[in-house]
């Protein structure tokens, strides 16, 4: 009997340790799955940040590219108008200095030759003492000449004024430069037209048919008139390339405050 209750002790023990050591392995199994899924999430997490850093750079890139496209084209719009403006200032000097000499040629009725004539603007009015101007000139009034005078003045004035900030560095906004270039345009048109038109001598037609003469051989033409509505003409399309660039550019300044912010 005793042998009997030993042999169940000690199965009993044995089941008993089994147990145990069953329960042990349990436990120590589930730290070792948890730190395996943690140290995969941890992996994981680590290919997302790089993917988002690698499209961040890629961002970063590309929007450092845009900036510096855009700031070149903005240097190159600068310079284009820089030069624009250079020939249209040289172009509105000329303009004033054919307008103001008046350089043309008339026809003497007597003997049919031709004779230089200088049309300054003392002499665009009419004055019976002034002996340099023939008898047919007596209907000259040039009162539009005067408003020309003013607007080629004006132009050429505001143009250089426009220059000299430029090369001091001050900014102006590109409202101001459109309003400028477009505004122009119908002024230098004026001027085109009125020149050419005061360049055939119109008074000579009234001055004919007032005296009711049937012989108009007397001719004139003041080519310096003439050459100044064509400059005029130039002009206007200087003014018109000078407005549209600075329509289709932005300014300088706005791209460097990008190129900051970025």
């Amino acid at each position: 009997m005793r042998m009997k209750k030993q042999v169940t002790m000690d199965k009993e023990y044995c089941n008993m340790e089994k147990i145990v050591s069953k329960t042990a392995c349990k436990s120590s199994s589930v730290p070792a799955v948890a730190s395996s899924s943690k140290t995969k999430m941890e992996a994981t997490d680590r290919k997302v940040s790089t993917g988002t850093l690698n499209r961040l750079i890629l961002v970063a890139q590309a929007l450092e590219s845009e900036v510096e496209t855009r700031r070149n084209d903005d240097i190159s719009a600068i310079k284009i108008t820089f030069s624009i403006r250079v020939a249209n200032t040289i172009l509105l000097l000329l303009i004033n200095i054919l307008l103001f000499s008046g350089f043309g040629k008339y026809q003497v009725q007597k003997d049919g030759r031709y004779q230089d004539l200088m049309l300054t603007a003392d002499k665009w009015t009419y004055d019976s003492s002034n002996d340099e101007l023939p008898e047919t000139f007596a209907y000259l009034r040039l009162s539009g000449q005067y408003l020309s005078a003013c607007i080629t003045v004006f132009l050429l004035f505001s143009t250089f004024f426009l220059q000299l900030l430029h090369l001091c560095g001050i900014s102006i906004s590109r409202i101001t430069n459109m309003c400028y270039s477009f505004g122009a345009v119908p002024f230098t048109l004026f001027v085109f037209g009125l020149e050419m038109h005061y360049s055939t001598c119109p008074w000579l037609d009234e001055y004919f048919i007032s005296y009711s003469m049937s012989d108009m051989s007397s001719q004139c033409a003041i080519n310096g008139w003439a050459l100044a509505g064509i400059f005029s003409l130039l002009s206007c399309g200087l003014f018109v390339s000078e407005g549209i660039i600075t329509a289709f550019f932005g300014n300088s300044h706005a791209t460097e405050n990008k190129e900051t912010i970025v």
